[in-house]
Order: structure tokens, then C-alpha cells, then sequence
């Protein structure tokens, strides 16, 4: 990095996006111009004029250097690096709309969303790519994901994640912009193998809490978990090519990840409890909301139709967790594939 302090965006100041700006917050007014935007007036004018967030019960505040913007113009213009810090269902309609207000040269993108588009099951590199080469523009993608959950990230606990994308400056760079003493960044080129293991953790997240929420013992768990983890890792090697470094135990995309989502006090996992129990997924859905949890292994599962589709053999599981969990069939339906000779 230059000695020029490197101009950072942030959009979405929700949980996740209030927790990066946090923590990037630190390096703000030295290496970093840090600015940020939210749809919400209230989350911006709260933010800008108490530093605190007006929406989650986090006592840690704000860093004056960090400038809270009223627009998508005043948050792009002249930007260095672009952190999307909003939920899967959002990220097309974002970028339009950052696309509208343009760039001069290649934009890098760091994308915080875990899932694939619930409308085309299409990775986000490749909607954000769609969204920005239709007007004539360039964007270095990046993916940011890992066993990190932002209560965890604000108290500065010792986290990883996994940065991955396909422009090897870019990587360079946004991996300075997020290391510090608290969280250990790893670089990856395996854009398709990090994308789809962070969207299908959470599927298997949200089925290790249906096991639980079922009254099921911790082995059981863990039994499902590491057959539905096989599923997926073989699927993404032998039929979508990725690197299978991606998906050995220190990766944080997936080992750390898987770990912490499937066993910690996730919101994935949480729903999935919720389905175990005998709800709906609409109306485990409505109580995540009530707490501001936007659910992104539902999304996933919407997006499985085209995949499910075309490779039904190589995703048993996954396929049996999706009529469980958004086609509302018994959860034992997940329990007699699991233990079906045909696994």
C-alpha cells in the first residue's frame, strides 16, 4: 500500500456490516478513509451522531474517522476498494445502483454474503460481474468468508477468514486492509470452489440445528454434518472443478467455518432448530426477523432447484434437506436419507 491513505466504502451497516466497519475502523484516519452507507436513515443519523448502531445491543461505539455518507455517489466516488456488506437477495440490486453512479478504472469488490442467487442459483461473482460489465464497467471480485460472527469479530476474539478471488493485486492489497492482530486472512484464486462452500456451509448448518431441534444426541449431529460436508466437497471438486485445498480442515471458507456454523451459536443453525421443532419455514423465518437475522442458507436452498435438477445423484442430502426445510416434509425425511444404504 501507498502512503496515501487507501479510500474504503462499506454498504450495509446491518450486524455483519456494523462489525467490519468496527474493525476497519481501527486502521481509520492512518492507512484508511473509511466511509459507509446504509439504506436506513435512522441506522445512518444514529451512527453519525451517537456512533453507536440504533438496532443491536453493542456497547462498542464507532471511530470519528469514520465518515457515515447519505448516497450511493458520495460513497463511490473516488473509491479504492468496495466492501458489500448486505444480504445475498440484495447484492444485484446494490450494485445497479453503485453501477449507475460509475468508475473511472477496475473497481475491487469485497462481497461479506454467503449463498448464491435464490433467482438463478448462479454464483454472486457472477451477478456482480453481469451487473457491472452490462454498462461498460470493471470489477475485481473478491469473496470474505470464515468462521467469524460479528459479536465475535467486535470483541476482537482471534478469528480467521478466507479471501478469495482472481486478481492477485487485488487480493494483495484487501488482505492488508483486513489483517490485524485479531483476525488472520488467507488468500485464495479458488473463486468457485470458496463461493460455493460458503453457501452450502450454511445449508448443512441450518440441518445440523433441524438434528438438534429434533431432540437428537451431539453424535447424530456431527454424523450428518460430516456425511453432508462429503456430499458437498465431492460435488464442488469433481463437478464444479474447485481447488480441494478449499475444503481441507484449515481452510477457513470451510473447515473453521463449517465447525463454528454447524455447532456454535449461529442464525443458520438457530432456524434450523426452529424447523427440527416442527415449524414452518415460514414461520421460523418470521422469528429470525423479529431479531433482524436474515437467514442466507434459505436463500441457497432456493437457488439448489437448477443444481439439484441436473446432478440429483451427487446431492442426495442436499436434495432431501430442501423438501424437508422449504417443501415442509417431515424432518425424519433428512434422518432416513442419512441412514439409507445408498449414502
Amino acid at each position: 500500500m501507498s502512503n496515501e491513505p487507501l479510500r474504503v466504502g462499506i454498504y450495509g451497516i446491518g450486524h455483519f456490516g456494523y462489525a467490519v466497519l468496527r474493525h476497519l475502523s481501527e486502521k481509520a484516519g492512518q492507512s484508511l478513509e473509511l466511509r459507509a452507507f446504509d439504506r436506513k436513515s435512522q441506522v445512518r443519523g444514529v451512527l453519525r451522531d451517537e456512533r453507536r448502531h440504533p438496532l443491536f445491543p453493542m456497547p462498542v461505539k464507532l471511530s470519528e474517522h469514520v465518515e457515515i455518507v447519505d448516497s450511493e455517489q458520495d460513497l463511490v466516488q473516488n473509491i479504492d476498494l468496495l466492501v458489500l456488506a448486505v444480504t445475498s437477495v440484495s447484492v444485484r440490486e446494490v450494485m445497479e445502483k453503485i453501477a449507475k453512479v460509475g468508475w473511472d478504472k477496475p473497481l475491487p469488490v469485497v462481497n461479506t454474503a454467503k449463498a448464491l442467487d435464490f433467482k438463478t442459483g448462479r454464483r454472486l461473482s457472477e451477478v456482480v460481474r453481469e451487473t457491472t460489465e452490462g454498462v461498460g464497467l470493471s470489477a475485481h471480485y473478491m469473496a470474505l468468508a470464515g468462521g467469524t460472527i460479528a459479536e465475535d469479530l467486535l470483541i476482537r476474539n482471534p478469528l480467521g477468514m478466507t479471501l478469495a478471488g482472481e486478481h492477485a493485486q487485488a487480493l494483495s492489497t484487501t488482505k492488508q486492509v483486513f489483517s490485524s492482530a485479531n483476525l488472520w486472512i488467507q488468500t485464495s484464486f479458488d473463486l468457485v470452489g470458496v463461493e460455493h462452500a460458503a453457501a452450502f456451509k450454511n445449508v448443512i448448518s441450518i440441518c445440523a440445528g433441524v438434528v438438534r431441534g429434533m431432540g437428537l444426541s451431539y453424535g447424530a449431529e456431527t454424523h450428518l454434518i460430516s456425511r453432508m460436508a462429503d456430499e458437498v466437497e465431492t460435488f464442488c471438486i469433481h463437478r464444479l472443478g474447485a481447488d480441494p485445498r478449499t475444503f481441507r480442515t484449515g481452510s477457513q471458507c470451510w473447515g473453521s467455518d463449517l465447525w463454528m456454523s454447524c455447532t456454535g451459536k449461529t442464525r443458520n443453525r438457530a432456524f434450523g432448530e426452529l424447523i427440527g421443532q416442527g415449524l414452518a419455514m415460514d414461520e421460523a423465518n418470521e422469528i429470525m426477523q423479529q431479531q433482524h437475522k436474515t437467514i442466507e442458507g434459505v436463500q441457497t436452498l432456493h437457488a439448489l432447484s437448477s443444481l439439484v435438477s441436473r446432478y440429483a445423484g451427487d446431492l442426495r442430502l442436499l436434495s432431501t434437506a430442501k423438501s424437508v426445510i422449504a417443501g415442509a416434509q417431515p424432518p425424519q425425511l433428512l434422518i432416513d436419507a442419512l441412514m439409507s444404504d445408498d449414502g
